[in-house]
C-alpha cells in the first residue's frame, strides 16, 4: 500500500478497549477517516486483520494502512522552485513570495502555491494529496503550513479550532496604531463578492495587535505591528486594519496608500504542537526585500 502508515502498541491503560476508539481516541483518527480505512485501507493487530469491534491488550501493536490518498483529478502538478522551509514526514512548510494564489481557481489552473507543491511531491514521489492548513491571500507573503496526508490534516485543523495553532504577522500601517484587540464581525459586502466589511451580522472575528512600533518610510511615520490572529476570516487583518482607520500600507482594495504594489503584510511565524511527537514547535519565514522598509 502507498498510503500513510501509523503503528503504535497498546498500553496496560488502553486493555480491552476497541479497536475503533483506540483510533479514535489515541490514534486521533476522525470517524469519518476510520471509515475510509476500513473500506480501503487496513488495520492489523500483531500482523493479522483486525475488525474495528476486535478488542486490543496490553502489548499488542495496532498497524494502521491508510488509503492511497490521490490528488484531484483536475489539480495540475507545476514543476518550480520552492522555498522549503521545512519538512518531514508530517509537514512541509514553504514560504510563499507576494504575486501568487494559495489555491488553484478556475482561471488561473496551474501556477499556484499548491500547484507547485504538488510539482515537487511528484518529483520527490511523495504519494498524497495537496492538505493547505493556512491560506494567503495573493499578496500576502509568508508562511504557509501543508500537512502531508489526510491524518496530519486532521490533526492541524483540531488545533486550528482548538486556538492552539498560533500565527503571527508583520504588517505596515499609516500613523501611530496602538497595541490593542479588534474584535469586530466580519461579513461579505453587498457589492463585490472579494470584498469584505465589519458588518453586525458577520462571522466573529478576533485580531490582536500585540507590538506596535513607529518607524520611518515614505517621509512619514508608519506602524510596524506584530499581529497574531485568532480566527482566520477572508482578509481579517485587512478588513479591522481599514475598519480602525489605518489601512495597510499598498491596501488598494481597502483604500490603503498606493507606496507598494501589494498590501505590506507578511505571515511571519506558526507556532504550534507537532502533530506526530506533540513537541511544540515555531517556523519563522524571513522578511522579503520589499517589505523592509525602514529607513
Amino acid at each position: 500500500m502507498n498510503g500513510f502508515q501509523l503503528q503504535q502498541m497498546v498500553t496496560d491503560i488502553e486493555d480491552g478497549w476497541r479497536v475503533s476508539h483506540f483510533c479514535t481516541t489515541r490514534l486521533g483518527i476522525s470517524r469519518k477517516m476510520l471509515v475510509s480505512i476500513k473500506n480501503h485501507g487496513d488495520i492489523t493487530r500483531n500482523g493479522q486483520h483486525v475488525n474495528v469491534h476486535d478488542v486490543l491488550h496490553a502489548g499488542d501493536r495496532v498497524h494502521v494502512f491508510f488509503p492511497e490518498e490521490t490528488p484531484a483529478p483536475d489539480m495540475v502538478a507545476t514543476e518550480g522552485e520552492l522555498d522549503i522551509l521545512f519538512e518531514d514526514d508530517w509537514l512541509l512548510v514553504v514560504n510563499k513570495p507576494p504575486g501568487m494564489a494559495s489555491i488553484p481557481s478556475r482561471l488561473h489552473p496551474e501556477r499556484s502555491l499548491s500547484n507547485y507543491v504538488l510539482g515537487y511531491y511528484r518529483k520527490q514521489g511523495i504519494p498524497y494529496a495537496i492538505h493547505i492548513v493556512n491560506r494567503l491571500d495573493r499578496d500576502t507573503s509568508g508562511l504557509v503550513l501543508f500537512a502531508k496526508h489526510g491524518l496530519a490534516h486532521h490533526r492541524m485543523s483540531l488545533m486550528q479550532r482548538s486556538n492552539e495553532l498560533e500565527r503571527h504577522y508583520l504588517a505596515y500601517a499609516p500613523g501611530n496604531v496602538p497595541v490593542q484587540t479588534i474584535d469586530q464581525p466580519i461579513g461579505q459586502t453587498d457589492h463585490s463578492f472579494m470584498e469584505r466589511m465589519v458588518r453586525p451580522d458577520g462571522q466573529r472575528a478576533i485580531t490582536h495587535i500585540l507590538n506596535s512600533r513607529l518607524v520611518r518610510a515614505f517621509d512619514q511615520e508608519i506602524s510596524l505591528l506584530d499581529i497574531r490572529l485568532e480566527t482566520g476570516r477572508t482578509h481579517q487583518i485587512r478588513v479591522h486594519l481599514a475598519f480602525l482607520g489605518h489601512p495597510l500600507i499598498g491596501d488598494t482594495m481597502y483604500q490603503g496608500n498606493p507606496l507598494l504594489p501589494r498590501q505590506a503584510l507578511h505571515s511571519a511565524s506558526a507556532t504550534f504542537l507537532h502533530p506526530a511527537t506533540g513537541e511544540r514547535v515555531r517556523f519563522e519565514a524571513p522578511l522579503p526585500e520589499d517589505l523592509r522598509l525602514e529607513g
